[in-house]
This record gives structure tokens, C-alpha cells and sequence, in this order.
């Protein structure tokens, strides 16, 4: 059985590779939660349905004709859906249950898309829209949650406004001019997981997503303050501490410094006796 730290190993080895393969790293992502999980077998199922679209073509130069293939197998024959009626539940973050399940979230069967049509050379991005990741099939973008369906710019412009999103044309733009790179995506997939486990007040479990945050993101201080606070509902007070500090020196702006500040001075109070 791999350990952990092997495991994150080689998340973060495939997460800083030019042409990372998507969906080996979520993978890896998913072989923390089951450590016997073997990638390849995964990828080889990958490989296979990337075969079988190759086959349904019936021209290489039809760009409409290849994307209707791509998504009359991953959602029809395939039967990859969203799982609306389980949407929290953890195992719709983890590839190999969403691949075993044919069910999942935005991101994951979005993983599913974007890996199966990069196998084929297809013009496949994803679009990090907040609330509901899609995917973007050369002009055209689609929600795998809802199983390939096309959404129109008209729909997305006003999604943004309906989350108060300031410009809601220019940030359009910039989502569909600058698709996310694999690592962003990883740590979206993270950061669901997280929220997940959160929920289920799992914090030993939020904690070792979080470590994983902090090595894939480590510009971004809230996924410091995040596991400081996860440290210290562990009752891990040095461990939280040098987190919160490391946040503040990140972020001495935050309009709860007084308040960290104030929770430091406690942990450290308490850290002769905790961890």
C-alpha cells in the first residue's frame, strides 16, 4: 500500500508538468481516500472511450460531427450524468467513483470531457465560471452536469449577475479567453472536497485536503488560515499558531486581525501542552 506522502508525490509531480494529464492527477487525488486505487486502469478506460469516439467520426474535418460523438458517448452510451440527488456526497470528487458510478459533479465529469477530448486532439478548455464549472467545445459551451447540454453566452451573462459578478460581459470574457490550467482545476476539485468534508464535519479528513491546497497554491494565505483554523479544532495549537502567523504576514490587511491575533496568543498560551 502506497503512503501518503507517496501518493501526494505524484499529484504534485503530474500538477507541475507543462502538458499535465488531467485526469492522471485527479486520480492521484482520489488514491489518498483509497490508496489500492490503480490509475492506470482508469486511464486505460479513458484511452478506450477516447477509441471509441475516434470510430464514430464520420469525418475528421467536421468539427460539429466530432463534438456531437464526444458527447453522445460520454453521456449516452457512457451514461455520465450529474448526481443531483447526492450532490454533496465526497465520492462525486473522486475520479474513480465518478468513472465506476457514471455520476458525478460540474468539475468531475468535466475532468471526464476535457481528458477524453484532449486524447483526441479536440479543442476542449474548461471555463472556471463560479458556481457551476463548464466546458468549452470550440465555440461552443456545454455543462456536463446536464449532459452535454449547449449553454448560450445570454444564459452565462446572466448567471453572473444573478451572483452579483461587477461586469458581467467583461468577466465572461476573460473566463472563455483564458481557460484554467490544471492546477487550477485540481485545487477547484480540492476546494469542493474540502467544502464537502467540512459539511460532514470530517476536519481530520478537511485537513489533509487542505495540506494539499497549501502545496499546490502556495501564494494563495486563506488556505493557511484555513487549515490553521482546521489545526486548532484538532487541538494542534503550534501547528495552528504558525499558521495563523504565516497568514497574517501574508495578509496583515484582514479585517479579523485583531481577532487571529487575539486566537494566537491563546494557542501559544496552550501549546506547552498540545501539539
Amino acid at each position: 500500500m502506497r503512503s501518503v506522502e507517496e501518493i501526494r508525490g505524484e499529484l504534485y509531480r503530474i500538477a507541475d508538468l507543462p502538458a499535465a494529464d488531467l485526469a492522471a492527477a485527479a486520480l492521484w487525488i482520489a488514491a489518498e481516500e483509497y490508496p489500492e486505487l490503480d490509475p492506470a486502469a482508469y486511464l486505460r478506460y479513458l484511452d478506450d472511450v477516447a477509441s471509441a469516439v475516434s470510430a464514430r467520426i464520420p469525418d475528421a474535418g467536421d468539427p460539429d460531427a466530432a463534438r456531437d460523438a464526444l458527447s453522445e458517448e460520454i453521456f449516452v452510451r457512457q451514461d455520465f450524468a450529474g448526481n443531483a440527488t447526492e450532490y454533496y456526497d465526497p465520492r462525486n470528487s473522486y475520479l474513480n467513483d465518478v468513472i465506476d458510478r457514471r455520476r458525478g459533479i460540474p468539475i468531475t465529469l468535466a475532468v471526464v470531457y476535457l481528458s477524453i477530448g484532449r486524447r483526441l486532439g479536440m479543442p476542449v478548455h474548461g471555463v472556471n465560471a463560479p458556481g457551476h464549472f463548464l466546458v468549452r467545445h470550440g465555440g461552443r459551451v456545454l455543462d456536463p452536469f446536464a449532459r452535454g447540454r449547449a449553454v448560450a453566452d445570454d444564459t452565462l451573462l446572466e448567471q453572473l449577475r444573478q451572483m452579483n459578478v461587477p461586469d458581467p460581459g467583461a468577466h465572461l470574457q476573460r473566463l472563455l479567453a483564458a481557460p484554467p490550467d490544471t492546477r487550477t482545476i485540481l485545487v477547484r476539485m480540492l476546494g469542493n472536497l474540502k467544502a464537502n468534508h467540512l459539511q460532514r464535519k470530517d476536519f481530520v479528513r478537511s485537513l489533509a485536503v487542505v495540506d494539499r491546497l497549501v502545496h499546490l497554491e502556495p501564494g494563495n494565505p486563506l488556505w493557511l488560515r484555513d487549515r490553521g483554523a482546521l489545526y486548532q479544532r484538532l487541538d494542534c495549537a503550534r501547528a495552528a499558531a504558525a499558521d495563523l502567523e504565516r497568514y497574517l504576514e501574508l495578509a496583515p490587511d484582514d479585517s479579523e486581525a485583531d481577532v487571529i491575533r487575539e486566537t494566537i496568543v491563546k494557542l501559544r498560551r496552550n501549546a506547552p501542552t498540545l501539539q
